[in-house]
């Protein structure tokens, strides 16, 4: 059982680190083999938005270091990836990252792995949508979460006061090591993602962002469950689909309007050239 750690800080052995490191402490004491990486020690650059790599049917064309980040991965059997939270938001380094799966969204070549997704806040109140994003990672990916959290640490090395959090992730890494595959950890508002971006839709109902998923709340509670026959966008070959009905047929489309398209550019950068 081959175990990897990805870290989305900047700061070694900081408070994002540290509770991955305890994450893999808990998998080592049930045998497995660990690695940990820093997401900043590659240079990952931002996704060119090309579509070259669904379009030929390749890896992701960009020259950098992306392609040696996929391959730890490829070779593990779990991944634990956490971030710290920036402005309410993931790493810049994360957010940088998660575009460059474009073409594993659609193979689902990791599905499969199981994984633990985290997230390291300065306090209760300011974690804001890190973890969510964490989290998406693993399920545009079809890697099926055997838990998530947050931990709370504002100076560094201060997550070690955050007990809860510390032990959680030791018994995290312990699960990933024994095959765990279920999901673990506390329900979270929707069953799917188990995160609590339910908001209500244009209709009135609750709505888990992320999922896209339509629900409803149970009576005289506060449980959000599904609409009956709802599918969340990551569920049932659902991101698939998205694949096949929206964004491959894009291609031809574009192709079609190219011209149409060149002469719209071209006529806007006149108009503004006109007026500098």
């Amino acid at each position: 059982m081959k175990i990897l750690g990805i870290s989305a800080s900047r700061r070694k052995w900081g408070n994002t680190e540290i509770l991955i490191r305890h994450v893999l402490q808990g998998a080592a004491e049930e045998g497995a083999e660990i690695r940990f990486l820093r997401l900043t020690d590659f240079d990952i650059i931002q996704c060119r938005e090309c579509l070259g790599c669904l379009f030929k049917d390749t890896d992701c064309l960009i020259k950098d270091d992306f392609p040696s980040m996929l391959d730890e991965i490829r070779m593990s059997d779990c991944v634990v990836l956490g971030s710290p939270v920036h402005k309410l938001f993931a790493a810049g380094s994360l957010q940088t990252l998660l575009p460059r799966f474009f073409r594993q969204d659609y193979t689902g070549e990791l599905s499969g792995r199981p994984g633990v997704a985290l997230a390291v806040g300065g306090m209760p109140g300011w974690e804001g949508w890190a973890l969510p994003q964490v989290v998406s990672f693993f399920l545009s990916l079809g890697m099926p979460l055997v838990d998530r959290f947050i931990g709370y640490g504002q100076g560094p090395g201060e997550i070690f006061y955050d007990t809860g959090a510390c032990t959680r992730a030791l018994e995290a890494g312990k699960a990933l090591a024994r095959g765990e595959r279920r999901y673990i950890g506390d329900p979270g508002l929707c069953p799917v993602c188990h995160c609590d971006l339910v908001f209500s839709g244009a209709d009135g109902r609750p709505h888990c962002m992320l999922c896209d998923l339509p629900g409803q709340w149970a009576a005289d509670t506060a449980e959000f469950t599904p609409l009956p026959g709802a599918v969340a966008r990551w569920e049932e070959g659902g991101t698939r689909l998205h694949f096949e009905h929206l964004i491959l047929p894009s291609g031809q489309r574009f192709k079609d309007r190219k011209r149409e398209i060149k002469e719209k550019v071209d006529w806007l950068k006149r108009l503004q050239e006109s007026d500098e």
